[in-house]
């Protein structure tokens, strides 16, 4: 028997320690290695969920093809993750939600139509099927899969969408980080049609948010390479080390340092007199605003509390990096700034739960929308108009306007702000009956 046999037999069972030197005698021999392992990977097949509970040959085998690349395997492999009926499950455990989109990309042979087709498979786990989708996603990225067709097999797969399937949470998550705005509104058909659980982002704005955001480091769906080892010295079937062991101490530290975070007051910058007024204007303080009576926004919440909050905003592109898109580049100064004050309104402000003040929170979201309400109104009698469809098509960026006008109305009247509540409700009224 070879030494690459006795490393195979080696790693064929679960053993309560990693079998690094197994792993490693595999590596420096891959090529005698390889048929080894894909007829693991048959034999895995063949036996389903009669496969003995310990045998684990199959399951290593899938992270050696993926460091060595092994393009030959992907279709192989693609045959063991679309077992039906629990059987992938069964074969691979954890692996399906954590490498397998990088083990399937680091074995991509190129026949992409193998992939559409599996993604489309309802037969097949939908945790798989994301991973398959999140190969597409890369591959997009790489050049390797042209826009036109990646936009279409989307568009295809939101619109064949007839019940809840996770694929299509994946599907909303790859248009924001390629950055297709132009098919926010397949998003939005996914959130109205329930396809989509908001558990995973959130809610509309939170995509609006994602679509427009870019990391220092971009992230990639699948990484370009790894190490067997590396990705599968931390899983839980292996003997933990001390230091892998969360401490309750830990927890309690993060909980003390959130605490400490959100308690932390947000201190107004001081304006002299004779300092450059913050309106810029370009003259002094003293001749511009310091007399002037507050502005209606900053009655609702100072500007270093607003700007705190805005911060998650995304940025409009007043200095550019070129191939980014932006939201002025899209929308015009007024509808962002009306759709910052929503923002403000409507957008969670994450915080330790057993701190908030829903009153609190309801007061203030009530006369930011009715702040809203007032520059969405001014507006649609200037420019005439006619419609909230057609207001929205024009102005509305997080948030279309029938929703916010409707939570402004149930705030009204739960506050028995009779006047204001009547004036929104004639107002909606009259539009309504305008466009029909």
């Amino acid at each position: 028997m070879s030494e690459v046999q006795k490393a195979i037999e080696e790693v064929k069972y679960l053993s309560e320690s990693l079998p690094k030197a197994a792993f490693r005698v595999i590596a420096e021999n891959k090529e005698e290695a390889i048929p080894y392992l894909r007829e693991a990977i048959d034999y895995a097949i063949s036996k389903g969920k009669m496969l003995d509970v310990n045998y684990q040959l199959h399951f290593y085998t899938l992270y050696l093809l993926g460091e060595f690349r092994d393009r030959e395997s992907f279709s192989k492999i693609i045959d063991l993750v679309s077992q039906p009926d629990g059987i992938a499950e069964y074969l691979l455990g954890d692996c399906i939600t954590t490498e397998l989109k990088d083990i399937l990309y680091n074995t991509y042979d190129g026949n992409i139509a193998l992939l559409k087709k599996s993604i489309q498979d309802r037969d097949i786990n939908e945790f798989v099927r994301t991973a398959m989708l999140d190969v597409m996603g890369q591959l997009y990225l790489d050049g390797v899969l042209e826009e036109n067709e990646w936009r279409d097999f989307l568009k295809q797969s939101v619109y064949n969408g007839r019940e809840y399937d996770y694929v299509y949470n994946a599907i909303a998550y790859v248009l924001c980080k390629c950055h297709f705005v132009d098919m926010l509104p397949e998003i939005r058909y996914l959130i109205d049609q329930d396809l989509i659980d908001e558990m995973c982002m959130g809610k509309y704005d939170s995509y609006v948010d994602a679509m427009f955001e870019y990391r220092e480091n971009e992230e990639r769906f699948c990484e370009n390479s790894f190490c067997a080892i590396e990705a599968l010295r931390h899983w839980a079937m292996f003997s933990e080390t001390e230091e892998n062991v969360p401490k309750e101490k830990d927890f309690e530290k993060v909980i003390r340092m959130l605490e400490r975070e959100e308690d932390q007051p947000v201190h107004k910058k001081k304006i002299g007199r004779n300092d450059p007024c913050p309106c810029g204007s370009g003259k002094k303080y003293k001749f511009c605003c310091l007399n002037k009576p507050k502005a209606a926004i900053d009655l609702i919440e100072n500007p270093e509390e607003r700007n705190k909050w805005l911060k998650r905003y995304p940025y409009t592109g007043k200095v550019k990096v070129e191939g980014r898109i932006y939201l002025a580049d899209y929308y015009d100064e007024a509808s962002i700034e009306t759709d910052k004050i929503l923002y403000l309104a409507l957008m969670n402000r994450p915080g330790l739960i057993w701190k908030r003040n829903i009153k609190e929170e309801e007061k203030r979201a009530k006369e930011y929308l009715y702040l809203a309400f007032q520059r969405c109104r001014e507006r649609m009698e200037e420019e005439q108009i006619p419609s909230f469809t057609e207001y929205d098509q024009e102005c509305s960026i997080h948030y279309l306007t029938e929703e916010w006008l409707g939570e402004l109305c149930r705030l009204l009247r739960e506050d028995c702000d009779t006047e204001k509540y009547e004036e929104v409700k004639k107002f909606i009224t009259a539009r309504q009956s305008t466009a029909t």
